[in-house]
């Protein structure tokens, strides 16, 4: 094993665990805990600046990296693997770990004030989210089925904590239980489904996989029973955390009982990962086994599209409904995988992490606004308590207009760049039908999000509702992050080029394809 080679390709994960530590360690001795905040973000950001160093985008060859690393410079173009091939550093890797790495620093500045208003341990809380991006990157970088799943279980644990952080609070308690349960039980699925294809292939590393794929299929046995249940499994372990019909029962109570910044955190940082993971498992691995699991994606895919966008229609909680909505989008991802899947042709998978991306910003940014106006005013996060808002609040309104117009994809704002290059794959991929019921589903959906902005703005405000008038510092977190996730939504929807291009270069000498 190549030593220098194995701490390179996991230092991304490495620097975010010793800032974990760094967090639990320093919470015992600082009596301000106002700092814990920004020691979580650093640790974050100098994630993503090591990943992004080790690519070689950056010409200068920083000391500190040769500190970390014995010596090596980090100007290859090519991809590489460590620790004994089970992890692998690529461009792939590199944009999920930005992005991982991008979504907990807004989810660490939406969650200081929430937390100190609520007198919650801000320690414990930034120690996990950053366990749990340490395993986000794992998943991301794993070529081995052992590797991913330790990182998919690494990513897991602390988010049942976090789910009932607020342990005062019976429905958070409720919702870290039931997330418990669920998650088990798709471990338990999921692991069982690896060890079927292991069984099948005598291989645990990507490659291995693919290459005892392809020998089945060569000797006629790839259409196996055996096969078919394999992948049943799999995409059902894949189904559970991602929130996919029919395993989203737990999704809706769950966000509407966590704490709404881990609500956000959930929505976005958890389905990204998986969504990363689970790509570079099938096209790496099993791509090859498309007639396997292609028609159980279709119809993963139809069904939740479907019931995420007709369930969400009636909620009169903005997070139940935007759980339900997370599950419809759910489903919108799913079909850059059965683009790719299916055409072999990497725009649909290109289309996956735009839209990872874009869908960060505006659900973010939507959560980051429930939580500014919770900090304003009485709110219990009810679609009426929205109403006389483009008054009371305007520039909050217009922010939260402006998600909402976003995510149901509507120009020119990045949701609708999104779902513009998610269709255009699945019609490159001959299933111009799927197109047709996404798109339809994507109408339904505006129903329920421009209902928000008409009661934003032509809705009267309940009588008796009191504005809180805090320290516009003790919201500067909150502030910065829904601005900046304002910020990207427009801008990208203005500018969507260099974000397609970086989606397009991370599927470069993707290891094992």
């Amino acid at each position: 094993m190549d030593v220098g080679n194995t701490v390179s390709v996991i230092l991304p994960g490495v620097v975010v665990a010793i800032a974990a530590v760094v967090v639990f360690v320093t919470d015992l001795f600082l009596k301000r805990k106002d700092a814990l905040a920004w020691i979580a973000v650093a640790g974050l950001l100098a994630g993503a600046s090591v990943a992004i160093g080790q690519w070689g985008e950056w010409t200068a060859r920083y000391a500190i990296w040769r500190v970390f690393t014995g010596g090596l410079t980090f100007d290859r173009r090519e991809a590489v693997a460590g620790f004994a091939g089970m992890i692998g550093h690529d461009r792939f890797a590199v944009y999920a770990v930005v992005l991982f790495c991008a979504i907990g620093v807004l989810a660490v500045l939406l969650s200081d004030a929430y937390l100190a208003k609520r007198q919650a341990a801000r320690g414990e809380f930034y120690g996990l989210l950053l366990l749990i991006v340490t395993g986000m990157i794992g998943m991301a970088m794993s070529t081995d089925i052992i590797a991913f799943f330790v990182s998919f279980e690494l990513m897991s644990l602390p988010t049942y904590v976090l789910a009932g952080y607020i342990w005062r609070d019976e429905r958070s308690s409720e919702a870290s239980l039931k997330y418990f349960i669920t998650g088990a039980f798709s471990s338990a699925i999921l692991a069982f489904g690896l060890a079927m294809l292991y069984a099948a292939t005598g291989a645990t590393s990507y490659a291995g996989i693919a290459a005892g794929l392809a020998s089945m299929e060569a000797s006629g046995v790839a259409a196996d029973g055996f096969l078919i249940v394999t992948f049943a499994l799999v995409v059902t372990g894949f189904g559970f955390k991602i929130s996919a019909v029919p395993f989203h029962s737990w999704a809706p109570d769950v966000y509407e009982g966590a704490p709404t910044p881990v609500t956000a955190f959930m929505a976005t940082a958890v389905k990204a990962a998986a969504f990363a993971g689970f790509v570079k498992l099938f096209f790496t691995a099993a791509g090859s086994g498309w007639e396997d699991w292609g028609h159980i994606m279709i119809i993963l895919a139809v069904l939740t599209m479907v019931v995420g966008n007709v369930l969400a229609l009636p909620q009169r909680n903005l997070k139940r409904m935007l759980a339900y909505s997370s599950i419809a989008h759910a489903g919108y991802l799913t079909l850059g995988i059965i683009a790719a899947g299916k055409s072999g042709e990497t725009l649909g998978i290109s289309a996956i992490l735009f839209y990872l991306t874009a869908y960060a910003l505006m659900n973010l940014g939507a959560f980051g606004v429930l939580i500014w106006i919770r900090s304003r005013r009485s709110y219990d996060y009810s679609l009426d308590g929205l109403a006389g808002l483009g008054r009371s609040m305007p520039w909050t309104a217009i922010l939260m207009a402006l998600f909402m117009i976003s995510l149901t994809g509507i120009p020119p704002t990045v949701g609708f760049w999104g779902k513009f290059y998610l269709f255009t794959a699945v019609v490159q991929a001959d299933l111009t039908w799927l197109a047709i019921i996404a798109v339809i589903m994507s109408a339904v959906s505006a129903y329920y999000y421009l209902r928000v902005v008409w009661y934003l703005y032509f809705r009267e405000a309940p009588e008796g509702v009191e504005v809180e008038h805090e320290s516009r510092s003790s919201q500067a977190g909150v502030i910065t992050g829904v601005t900046v996730a304002a910020l990207g939504v427009a801008l990208v929807g203005l500018f969507p080029g260099p974000l397609l291009e970086a989606a397009q270069g991370a599927l470069k000498l993707l290891i094992g394809g």
